[in-house]
């Protein structure tokens, strides 16, 4: 019996001592923290909007910095979609999330439109708002301001082109000062 005891317990020391090397020479991880946050969209959403039969809304949106020479931070990413009442995105016939992903360098401009003939059949007047994410180039360090996105909703008929109404989100002007490029 005692033999017995003894061989266990041998048994129980070996063990701990191999899961002990085990853990002492065991490579161990490194973890590296981010060095620059990643970065917060800004959001910018329109009111509620209806729209009917015969009719479609844009979305657009421009990056007013003059084109040119690329100047820091660089482009913008913008997503545009729209929302319905309870916050849902709204879909395409083919159950698609109805949105538009670009990235806007200086000067360029782009829009998404939705038309009440293309959305799966439902009420006579879909009631929606325009949304779009900014998410800003470079680090979020202040270094750089971010670009200046300008968004605009537009509400059209579909057999004139007339536009119904336009709403902005920013001033109907907005000036930017640049510095001159550097003669050389």
């Amino acid at each position: 019996m005692r033999t017995k005891r003894t061989l266990t317990i041998a048994t129980v020391l070996i063990a701990l001592a191999a899961l002990a090397m085990l853990g002492i020479f065991r490579d161990t991880r490194r973890v590296h923290a981010q060095d620059v946050a990643p970065p917060i969209p800004d959001r910018i959403s329109f009111g509620m909007v209806g729209i009917t039969q015969g009719q479609t809304i844009r979305l657009s949106v421009v990056n007013t910095l003059p084109p040119g020479p690329s100047l820091p931070p660089g482009p913008s990413r913008v997503v545009l979609t729209f929302l319905d009442a309870e916050g849902r995105h709204f879909r395409s016939r083919d159950g698609s999330i109805i949105r538009r992903t670009m990235e806007l360098e200086p000067g360029q401009a782009t829009f998404l439109d939705l038309n009440y003939d293309e959305v799966p059949p439902g009420s006579i007047r879909l009631q929606l708002r325009a949304v779009v994410n900014v998410f800003p180039p470079g680090p979020t360090d202040n270094e750089f301001p971010p670009s200046p996105i300008v968004p605009s909703v537009e509400v059209f008929n579909n057999a004139n082109g007339w536009t119904a109404f336009v709403m902005s989100a920013a001033p109907s002007v907005q000036r930017l000062t640049v510095p001159p490029p550097n003669p050389e």
